[in-house]
């Protein structure tokens, strides 16, 4: 977590909508499989956000809640709930993630539940 700091501190000079997307990346990626609730509720916070035209953190936001909840069963359980709210309530580019993130939350342990929605969205398509 801490060696992120420096790409961190490079990632200041990018375009702001640039920078966004790289922090929120720099960030997941940081503190995958730590199963920090806080960092989950920072990223569920900027899923919440509505977006300026051309923004797309929210996607590396959803992935990130996958990558930061799936070492922890408890917390991959409430990860998948989180998910299926922004399935149903969340805007289009949130939606286009979520598939992805269900993905890697259930990688190794394959859940009914996520394999029905999985299902369904492959079909909806």
């Amino acid at each position: 977590q801490e060696s992120v700091e420096a790409t961190a501190e490079v990632s200041k000079t990018f375009d702001e909508k640039i920078r966004k997307y790289c922090d929120v990346t720099l960030m997941s990626l940081a503190y995958a499989g730590t199963g920090n609730v806080l960092k989950v509720q920072k990223l569920l916070g900027i899923c919440s956000q509505h977006l300026e035209k051309g923004e797309t953190h929210q996607g590396p936001a959803v992935l990130g809640i996958a990558l930061i909840a799936m070492s922890e069963e408890l917390g991959a359980e409430m990860a998948v709930r989180s998910l299926e709210r922004l399935l149903q309530y969340g805007e289009q580019n949130i939606r286009r993630a979520v598939p992805l993130a269900l993905g890697i939350l259930c990688i190794s342990n394959p859940k009914v539940n996520v394999m029905d929605t999985l299902s369904r969205l492959s079909h909806d398509a």
